[in-house]
């Protein structure tokens, strides 16, 4: 009997069949192309075709074959590269172009510059192109692939390629076939490069330039590519010594200009001459600036130029142009009349430059000062408060001053839950910039935690983050708010486990907002809060002795006594004990827990409030105990092979007097131990994303540190 759905055949007999039909005629063919091409395309859309498929459809494709022209540009659209694309194949695709007998068609030829166009940046050998661009430009007399080719020839054209007799028959093209679109485009790239090219009256549209690169293409490229190895991703085909070209300004002007070194003669060296490391480190001391150096807030190779060149022209030229742009910007905002468009595009720019040395242009910090206290908080959040995180400085106090208290009620004002998100954001950003610049400063032994004035500043800014987070914590309603939640709990994270002896002090959130998080409703923010207290605790013990010398008692008793409050609450049955100088019940009055106590008992002797938090009996975790607790079951008998008819079932919740009684007619579980229930229970939510309560408790108990130590 036939299955109902056939296995298609492998890649590899696709392709035999494929190549015997391209030479054999339609009427005499026992295969249908159409189901052969079908397999091929199908498997290049998911898995992508490796170099030797892509050659042999390149093969294919390259010359006068049977195959009608809708396999063969369907072939060409669907040629996802599994890896970079080998230069041969760049060179057997130029071969196939041009006039004679057994080149393909002009449809075909079409669509192979088109390939070529999606490619060029993902080729093995980047200068294969640059090459070839003499037999590429040489076959700009054929109609067919003009349009295409113009478009290509616009992405490789670097300065090496623009000679005096490419410049005049370009222009005796555009004088015989008039305003060609795409033969205009190329004219003004050759002009970017020089400049006294006369072009006329010709004006370029969108049909001038080469289109926006397929983003459909392009990301099943990138995810086949990452998919079959992560060590070269697409997006890494700009190895950052290159001059970056962002393509066609569409639809405005962009503020920043790409790199172009004017007025460069044919012994000029200059930045877009420059196609790799080793040609940048050989011609740096020889390479002539370019005529705008502000690109260098976006351009990585011009950013390596000036900070590998320093030159006081050059930091003059680029601080006169940014402070006549900045102060404008400025002005305009003040008068509610800045260009947005043009506004975001260079703030994004000078987080991107930011972002690369670490700190703030001068000019860049007086335009804050002058633009924080007119932003409206809603516009550009994203590049303001990245800058923001970093303005110089030894004194938070003053930082805030001037800058953060201004952007907090910018924010504010807004009173949405995005803004006070961003609010949390901003300190996340200085906290990361500020744990950076403490890391490159050498370890001072036996030296208080916060001697430093860069440790002074960590601990003012963590300082005024924990009454602010408190604060909007604690004033949300109940089940709202969650992504502010988050927000806190990423900044604590970060600081908790960023702390590094007698460098990067420990600074503890305040104990009041841990206690109110963990008893949260959603079991991830009580996890991750219990996480965060977990690495504070790890962070201690690997701190030198004595920590005394470091830490005065209150912080270090404070941690304590939140330790053995989490411990009574999840591990033991004493929740909610007060003990003096031990632990303070999770700030529950004793009064109102002997009252909890007394009515509990009231409605069934067995209940207690000690145990109503438990892992068994939590609110919030007892559906996924009671969930561990049945797979610990059925994985104990099938390790013992019990009779599953006769074995009884533990109705729940588990307790450790209800385990003892289980183990005559049940499974044999122990309470505690290295595979008893409750450590159980806590590698399996662990393995679930809530690992928090897990690192915690192995970090507190001693009993679960040695199970720990054994079995790592």
């Amino acid at each position: 009997m036939p299955s109902i759905a056939e296995e298609q055949p492998p890649l590899g007999d696709a392709l035999e069949s494929l190549h015997e039909a391209s030479r054999t005629p339609a009427k005499q063919r026992t295969v249908k192309v159409s189901a052969v091409v079908d397999i091929i395309c199908r498997h290049a859309l998911v898995h992508g075709l490796d170099a030797e498929a892509v050659d042999a459809v390149i093969h294919i494709a390259a010359r006068k074959t049977e195959l009608d022209q809708t396999s063969v540009t369907t072939l060409i659209k669907n040629l996802y590269p599994t890896q970079r694309v080998p230069g041969d194949i760049i060179i057997t695709v130029v071969a196939a172009l041009g006039q004679g007998k057994g080149k393909p068609s002009p449809g075909t030829q079409d669509s192979l510059v088109k390939w070529l166009t999606l490619v060029h940046e993902i080729i093995e050998d980047a200068n294969v192109l640059s090459r070839l661009y003499g037999v590429l430009f040489g076959m700009l007399d054929m109609i067919s692939i003009r349009t295409s080719l113009c478009h290509l020839l616009s992405l490789i054209t670097r300065r090496k390629h623009v000679k005096p007799f490419r410049i005049q028959q370009l222009l005796e093209f555009s004088r015989g076939l008039g305003n060609e679109p795409a033969l205009q485009g190329l004219l003004r790239v050759y002009k970017d490069y020089y400049p006294e090219i006369i072009l006329g009256s010709a004006a370029t549209s969108r049909k001038s330039f080469a289109p926006q690169p397929d983003a459909e293409w392009q990301t099943r490229v990138r995810t086949i590519q990452e998919t079959r190895t992560a060590n070269h991703p697409t997006t890494e085909a700009h190895n950052g010594f290159r001059v970056l070209r962002r393509g066609p300004k569409r639809t405005k002007v962009s503020a920043l200009p790409d790199v172009h070194t004017y007025q460069a003669t044919e012994s000029s060296v200059t930045l877009e001459g420059i196609d790799g490391v080793e040609a940048f480190v050989e011609k740096l001391d020889r390479i002539e600036p370019p005529g705008q150096l502000v690109s260098f807030l976006t351009d990585p190779l011009l950013q390596k130029f000036v900070e590998l060149k320093p030159s006081p022209i050059v930091s003059a030229r680029i601080n006169l142009w940014l402070a006549t742009c900045l102060e404008d910007q400025a002005s305009a905002a003040v008068r509610g009349t800045e260009d947005t468009v043009l506004l975001a595009e260079l703030l994004n720019a000078l987080l991107q430059h930011a972002r690369y040395t670490k700190t703030l242009l001068p000019t860049t910090l007086a335009f804050m000062k002058d633009y924080i206290p007119v932003w409206n908080g809603r516009d550009n959040i994203d590049a303001v408060l990245g800058l923001l995180a970093y303005v110089p400085g030894d004194s938070f106090e003053d930082i805030h001053a001037e800058y953060l208290s201004t952007a907090e009620r910018a924010l504010s004002s807004n009173n949405s839950s995005s803004s006070y998100v961003g609010i949390a954001d901003l300190y996340i950003s200085l906290l990361q910039h500020r744990i950076a610049l403490l890391s490159q400063q050498e370890s001072k032994h036996h030296q208080p935690a916060l001697s430093s004035p860069a440790q002074q500043f960590l601990r003012d800014s963590v300082s005024h983050f924990a009454i602010m987070s408190n604060s909007l914590v604690l004033s949300l309603p109940p089940q709202t708010g969650h992504d502010i939640v988050s927000a806190v709990l990423s900044y604590w994270e970060l600081l908790s486990r960023s702390s590094k002896p007698h460098v990067i002090p420990i600074l503890l959130p305040p104990m009041d907002l841990v206690y109110h998080l963990i008893q949260s409703s959603s079991t991830a923010i009580s996890s991750r809060i219990c996480g965060i207290i977990g690495n504070y605790k790890e962070a201690f013990d690997a701190h030198p002795r004595p920590v005394k010398h470091c830490y005065p008692s209150e912080v270090t008793d404070g941690l304590n006594w939140c330790l053995r409050d989490i411990y009574n609450f999840f591990w033991v049955a004493r929740g909610l004990v007060v003990a003096e100088n031990k632990s303070v019940g999770m700030y529950c009055d004793p009064a109102l827990r002997s009252s909890l106590d007394e009515y509990l008992a009231g409605i069934d002797p067995g209940h207690s409030i000690g145990n109503m938090f438990n892992l068994s009996n939590n609110a919030w975790l007892a559906a996924m105990s009671s969930a561990a607790w049945h797979a610990l079951e059925e994985r104990e008998i099938d390790r013992a092979k019990l009779d599953r008819s006769n074995v009884q079932r533990h109705a729940g919740p588990v307790s450790q007097q209800s385990l003892a009684a289980l183990r005559s007619a049940g499974v044999d579980v122990d309470w505690e131990g290295a595979s008893g229930y409750k450590v159980y229970v806590l590698n399996w939510l662990a393995e679930r994303g809530l690992e928090g309560l897990r690192k915690l408790m192995f970090a507190t108990v001693t009993d679960l540190r040695s199970v720990q130590e054994s079995t790592s």
